[in-house]
């Protein structure tokens, strides 16, 4: 009895977060598209469920000689006013040991170990919280685009917070690229 209580119980949750995961399949689409009519829309622009104060992120390619603006659009009823996201770049770097830390065997010099180190290229924070952001890409290169939802805030007022408020609400990211125009000298 236990075992079918636990079976459709589960393939209930399944169901719900497929739905969720339908309903958000293209939320990037009501992101505001950029007012320069150059950019077009980039195919990683994507849309998911997230979860409220869960950081998710989305690994792109972006490519020298061209212009890029990312756009964020969520449903604010769930996850908040704004989110917090920031453009990352992941650069493989060396562990820096101190003298003597590598493993070496007899007549055989110790082997680099390598780590990702992540250098934050834009952060909202530092820029009231905007929910878009344009840049030019001097190389090609791979980046995340790290979104976290705050949630709304509690009600003070509200004593009697429901529990079966929903924290997962839909989160589009829209990718829009020109290439760079050539101005000045």
């Amino acid at each position: 009895m236990q075992k079918r209580f636990l079976l459709s119980s589960i393939c209930a949750a399944l169901a719900i977060a497929s739905i969720a995961q339908t309903e958000c399949t293209e939320y990037w689409k009501n992101a505001p598209r950029a007012s320069d009519v150059r950019f077009a829309v980039n195919g990683q622009s994507r849309s998911a469920s997230v979860q409220v104060g869960v950081p998710t992120e989305l690994n792109i390619i972006i490519y020298k000689g061209q212009d890029y603006r990312v756009s964020f659009v969520y449903d604010e009823k769930i996850l908040g006013d704004h989110v917090v996201a920031r453009i990352i770049e992941k650069v493989r770097g060396p562990i820096k040991k101190a003298a003597g830390n590598g493993v070496q065997t007899k007549g055989q010099q110790a082997k680099p170990q390598f780590e990702d180190i992540e250098k934050v290229i834009w952060d909202n924070q530092a820029h009231d919280m905007a929910d878009a952001v344009e840049f030019t890409a001097t190389s090609t290169k791979r980046i995340a685009i790290e979104v976290t939802a705050p949630g709304v805030p509690e009600d003070p007022k509200n004593t009697k917070r429901s529990k079966a408020q929903p924290d997962i609400g839909c989160l589009g990211i829209l990718i829009e690229h020109m290439p760079t125009p050539n101005v000045g000298f």
